[in-house]
């Protein structure tokens, strides 16, 4: 289901955090999705299943096909040699999600929906979530680019813009009482 704008932004940095922490410590995810995704009795939203998780260093081409297809990267769903902007894409896959009530790339079957990841386009989030701040927009499209060197370098530089984005957010609600 959606989520308010507020509560998405707010999940979304918190599970930065918990990405940017795997990242630093040179672990890939590698099948981040909201099956593997858990919000506590406090609202905070954690990271689990590390099942096929692995040393970035130590994947080899075999293993890098591994993952929901759904939430696959292009260069994962190519067999190609992925880092942590493979997981960033993961990680817009999950926030349109979020948003939108919907994957991005959808397709019969899987063959379908890699075929999508590829070539295909997602609707942009100003149909499906028209109320969404152009901010928060940008940075899931931002995290959905074909292009690995186009999206976020690091989870570090998407966590920043997720916080200003925090930040402007709550500067707008202080200012609307």
């Amino acid at each position: 289901g959606r989520f308010t704008h507020e509560r998405a932004v707010e999940i979304s940095r918190q599970l930065c955090v918990g990405m940017e922490a795997i990242h630093k410590a040179g672990i890939l995810h590698r099948d981040f999705k909201p099956a593997n995704i858990i919000i506590d009795k406090k609202g905070i939203a954690r990271i689990t299943d590390f099942g096929i998780a692995g040393i970035e260093a130590d994947i080899s081409k075999d293993e890098i096909r591994s993952g929901t297809p759904a939430y696959m990267s292009p260069e994962q769903a190519r067999g190609r040699e992925i880092d942590a902007r493979s997981d960033i894409f993961s990680f817009g896959v999950v926030l349109y999600e979020m948003l939108a009530g919907k994957v991005p790339f959808t397709g019969d079957n899987a063959a379908d929906v890699v075929s999508g990841i590829l070539g295909k386009e997602p609707v942009p989030l100003t149909e499906l979530a028209p109320y969404l701040p152009k901010e928060f927009q940008r940075i899931i499209s931002k995290t959905l680019r074909k292009k690995r060197d186009q999206r976020y370098h690091s989870t570090k530089d998407l966590l920043n813009d997720l916080k200003d984005l925090r930040d402007e957010l709550q500067l707008e609600l202080k200012l609307e009482q």
